[in-house]
């Protein structure tokens, strides 16, 4: 998924991995060093060089991590206390206030898409086992249309527009008085 640049920035594009699929391990990262936290994290590749950290950014390093112990760099951006703890409490402070309201470090303007985009690898997921049986074949043998395709998203509509199956993960129908 890219997506696109602030001004006078190149577009950032994203590759989702899950389900235990990892991507290749950073060839600057030493043989006894742990890639993320073991299990999970990012990688950032840059026209200057990678970054990795574990999840939700905790332990950010540079690549090689010996850069990380160099590196002095200023402050630039007001730091969230208390770390995940601190964003779900600016979170709610921000709904409680309104839109526009209170000052977040994440605005809902950038983390709505950024979401939305994130959601899109639960629905690449979810689809990637929808199975159909398959014509003309034994009752075992099953086709499985949601592999190996780039499913778009109408954001306006929400709504997969080229596996209809896949919107069934989008919303759910609820008992009547629920």
């Amino acid at each position: 998924m890219t997506f696109p640049g602030a001004t006078g920035k190149p577009a950032v594009k994203f590759h989702w991995m899950d389900g235990g699929i990892q991507p290749e391990r950073p060839e600057e990262l030493g043989p006894n060093e742990m890639m993320g936290d073991g299990g999970n994290g990012v990688i950032m590749v840059g026209s200057k060089g990678k970054m990795m950290c574990s999840t939700y950014g905790i332990n950010p390093q540079l690549l090689p991590t010996s850069l990380t112990k160099e590196a002095n760099v200023a402050q630039k951006y007001k730091r969230v206390t208390d770390g995940a703890e601190g964003h779900y409490a600016q979170w709610v402070e921000g709904c409680i206030a309104g839109y526009g309201k209170t000052e977040l470090s994440s605005s809902f303007d950038l983390a709505g898409p950024l979401t939305e985009g994130l959601l899109m690898g639960n629905l690449a997921i979810r689809s990637y086992d929808i199975r159909k049986q398959r014509e003309g074949g034994r009752p075992d043998q099953f086709d499985y249309p949601g592999r190996f395709i780039k499913l778009l998203w109408d954001g306006p509509n929400m709504k997969i527009t080229n596996f209809d199956d896949a919107n069934q993960f989008v919303k759910r129908e609820y008992r009547t008085g629920w």
